[in-house]
């Protein structure tokens, strides 16, 4: 009789304490877990598209895009001799050390409404190709190697340091047009404003270059 009555104790003892987690826990139920699982239902997520004059905005707001640059170092000889005196009496002779940037990249102007694709939140964007921006001259890092006058030459030639930076300027621009900056300026190009571009809310973009049959409708000229 003892074991049966401490057996109906334990029953009852385990009953109250079912009864009371399942109140607590329809309780918290009914406070926080309905609430809860209501918000997320009622939960909504915005999502805003520019319209095509608005990227066209941003990306003309970029002016000029510089996606690559390309240095070189050239040795230049300039010479200004007499017709008939020797160098030796009225000659001059200078060598000149330059190191020139070319910077490669798109001119934004050029993009116009018809170059923009949008369409929910994905964007096409038709771009100018590449085209040398600047070709500078790294003043810190060129300077006149040496330089020669003959026993005539009293007054320096002074066009002629001039005259070799042009011919480092010219030289430069022809090195980086026969290199890989361009197919460089490219990949830059479409990974910078592809990303660029998805901070304005597009979660696909496409990266299209304009042909050369474009740019001669449009009247433009190939950059070379």
């Amino acid at each position: 009789m003892r074991k049966l009555g401490l057996r109906f104790l334990g029953l009852l003892i385990l009953l109250f304490a079912l009864l009371w987690l399942w109140n607590e826990g329809k309780r918290w139920l009914t406070e926080r877990g309905l609430k809860e699982i209501s918000a997320r239902l009622g939960r909504r997520v915005i999502s805003v598209t520019p319209s095509p004059t608005v990227v066209i905005q941003r990306l003309q707001a970029l002016n000029q895009l510089e996606t690559a640059k390309f240095v070189s170092q050239h040795v230049i000889e300039a010479k200004s001799e007499s017709t008939w005196l020797p160098s030796f009496l009225a000659g001059e002779r200078l060598l000149l050390i330059a190191q020139v940037e070319v910077v490669a990249g798109l001119d934004m102007s050029r993009i116009s409404p018809s170059d923009i694709e949008v369409k929910d939140n994905e964007v096409t964007v038709t771009l100018p190709p590449p085209k040398i921006l600047s070709v500078r001259i790294d003043e810190a890092k060129t300077r006149v190697f040496a330089r020669e006058r003959g026993w005539l030459v009293l007054n320096p030639d002074k066009d002629l340091e001039r005259e070799a930076r042009l011919q480092a300027l010219m030289e430069a621009r022809q090195s980086a047009l026969k290199s890989e900056l361009f197919p460089f300026a490219r990949q830059k190009a479409e990974e910078n404003l592809t990303t660029f571009l998805q901070t304005l809310g597009f979660r696909k973009v496409e990266i299209r270059w304009r042909t050369h049959d474009e740019m001669v409708k449009r009247g433009e000229v190939d950059n070379g």
